[in-house]
């Protein structure tokens, strides 16, 4: 019996063995083929970056002592710096990401309660940490390029560089040549959906007839041609130069991009430019505030930022003004309106901020010398491509390929034609919409003064989009005053020349009129309430105001409460409503924040001489069903 024990013991030793032995081959084979598989994917990137390099034209202004001289154009939103929590630490400049193998899984075993659990005691990244988080692309004497995780790039500016204006052109490279190397940039339509059919995927049934075979295959190479043509981005491009007041140069927006639909070019959009009402050096993107993806993929047509092409100083030195061309590039533009003629002065802001020196372009076509004002008219001389008159210097590289790569207009806000307003706004305005990010900033202003919008049972009315949140009913009064009081002639009264408070109220009584009529058609009267109205002016006289004040209606200002010295108390009394939008953010987001509250009004009541209530109408009827009219 006891040898028989023994004899089993040494079955079940040798098979214990055996078993352990088969584990450690299995854990051998895998790390091996896991080796295998990463050595070999890792030659394969390497060789396709290599192949992908060598198909790009060459280009001066990127750094090629990157991996990839190729630099994707940014997205045509705006992003702030983000980067992933798994950003890894030891990320360096130039670094070659390598594919990952699937972690191997693992069986599930039960945690042992004599064990206390594991807290994770990582400090989590805040989002002012992600937007810190940076690559250095390039670091100099005077600049450094750094690249965030997601993909934007941005370019600081040394003191040294406004010393070295040599030095400081080729860093910033040109605009026309960096515009001459990004032609080969094309994409898929947009807005555009696939087919379901892979352009590059033969999928004609095999014949016998050789001949039937390559006229089949003829045939889908022509249909294949027409589709890519019909799926690219145009690689011309065709920009213009801003003026005037933010909702001027929205209106030159506008126009620049229906001509840049008939041109098939793709729109080259400058910045908000500074004017008479905001004095800075430079002005911000659109991104900042609309939605330029949406509006592309909507309105079918291209848009790249000026930013994109070529980034310049954003704050410069103070006396960096007297001595600015020389750092300076020669910029071809044909003139229209007499404006680029002998008149600079509206676009002088533009041309500082991106170091340009305006060289007017006379097309052969154009016999009215850079005068006409018909949209038409230029339209058809932008189409001709001819070379440039003689009587004009340009500069010397425009494009290898093609000398007509770049058109551009000085002023397209006065162009004129019989249907371009209802164009403008058909085909541009009514799909340019403001970004997520700007539209919850108002949401936040309207929390502040509306507070939530709620349901008869008391609860709050959770929001049906990811845009908006629900508030409740407001009416909202675009009040522009000042300027236009001063702008009235002397053989004008004031009475003639600005709509009266007095009228407006009348105005704010008819809508409540109709409000209460309806509430008591569907027996709603007991539960019915006037509309609070929230007023957005720039009237400074204090006899007006006091009008609004006895009105009840809400003034909103987005500058900071001021404390009267002597008595300590709040100027105004506290009845306007004071934001700190201006000190928090900045100069450019009051008047922006002012246009998204308009359209936000249920009721919208604005002034015929503002462009600003003009194009706020059109928005609140268009992009939310509201009620909106001008005085």
């Amino acid at each position: 019996m006891q040898n028989k024990n023994k004899s089993h013991f040494s079955i079940t030793k040798a098979l214990v063995l055996v078993s352990v032995s088969f584990m450690m081959l299995a854990v051998l084979h895998i790390s091996y083929s896991d080796n295998y598989s990463y050595t070999g994917t890792t030659a394969s990137t390497s060789n396709s970056n290599a192949e992908s390099d060598t198909s790009l034209p060459p280009s001066s202004h990127i750094d090629h002592s990157l991996e990839d001289p190729y630099v994707p154009l940014p997205s045509k939103t705006h992003q702030e710096p983000i980067v992933d929590d798994q950003t890894e630490k030891d990320s360096y400049p130039g670094k070659v990401e390598m594919p990952k193998t699937e972690p191997k899984t693992k069986p599930k075993t039960e945690p042992d309660p004599a064990q206390p659990p594991k807290v994770d005691t990582t400090p989590k990244k805040t989002e002012e940490d992600k937007k810190n988080s940076e690559t250095i692309l390039s670091d100099s004497s005077i600049t450094t390029t750094v690249r965030f995780e997601n993909g934007t790039q941005y370019k600081t500016f040394k003191p040294e560089f406004f010393k070295h204006p040599e030095e400081a052109k080729k860093e910033l490279g040109s605009f026309l040549q960096t515009l001459a190397t990004r032609s080969w940039w094309i994409q898929e339509r947009l807005g555009g959906e696939s087919d379901g059919t892979d352009a590059t995927d033969d999928t004609t049934p095999p014949t016998n007839n050789d001949e039937t075979d390559e006229e089949d295959d003829e045939e889908e190479d022509d249909e294949r041609d027409e589709k890519d043509k019909s799926t690219q981005v145009p690689g011309r491009f065709f920009g213009y130069l801003p003026m005037g007041g933010g909702n001027n140069q929205f209106t030159s927006l506008q126009k620049a991009a229906v001509l840049a639909k008939d041109l098939n070019r793709t729109l080259v959009l400058p910045p908000i430019s500074p004017n008479s009402h905001i004095r800075t050096w430079a002005g911000p993107r659109y991104s900042q505030f609309y939605d330029l993806d949406t509006f592309m993929t909507s309105s079918k047509i291209p848009v790249i930022e000026w930013h994109d092409i070529k980034q310049t100083p954003e704050t410069v030195p103070g006396d960096f003004s007297h001595h600015w061309p020389e750092f300076a590039e020669d910029f071809p533009c044909t003139p229209n309106g007499k404006i680029g003629v002998n008149d600079h002065s509206l676009f002088d802001k533009f041309r500082l901020q991106f170091l340009f020196n305006y060289r007017p372009v006379f097309s052969k076509a154009d016999t009215t010398h850079g005068k006409s004002t018909d949209y038409k008219y230029a339209r058809d001389v932008l189409l001709k491509d001819d070379e440039p008159s003689t009587e004009t210097t340009t500069p010397a590289v425009v494009g290898e390929t093609d000398p007509n790569l770049w058109k551009c207009l000085s002023c397209p806000y006065f162009l004129g034609g019989s249907d371009l307003g209802a164009r403008t706004w058909k085909e541009v305005g009514v799909h340019l919409r403001f970004n997520d990010k700007t539209e919850a900033m108002v949401d936040d202003i309207l929390d502040t003064l509306l507070g939530p919008k709620i349901n008869e049972d008391g609860s709050v009315v959770p929001p049906s989009t990811r845009t908006f949140r629900p508030h409740p009913e407001f009416i909202i009064i675009h009040l522009r005053r000042g300027d236009i009081v001063s702008k009235c002639p002397a053989s004008k009264t004031e009475e003639e020349c600005i709509v009266q408070i007095e009228a407006i109220a009348k105005r704010v009584e008819n809508i409540e009129r109709q409000r209460k009529a309806q509430a008591e058609k569907q027996n709603r009267l007991a539960t019915y309430k006037a509309l609070p109205v929230l007023v957005t002016t720039n009237e400074q006289r204090e006899s007006e105001l006091e009008k609004l004040y006895k009105l009840g209606w809400i003034l909103l200002d987005h500058g900071d409460e001021e404390k009267d010295p002597k008595t300590g108390l709040i100027k105004g009394g506290g009845k306007t409503k004071k934001l700190g939008t201006e000190s928090r953010l900045g100069p450019w987001y009051p008047s922006m924040l002012d246009a998204v509250l308009l359209t936000r009004g249920d009721y919208l009541i604005g002034m015929s001489v503002s462009r600003m209530s003009i194009l706020a109408t059109q928005r609140g009827k268009a992009w939310h069903g509201h009620t909106t009219m001008l005085m």
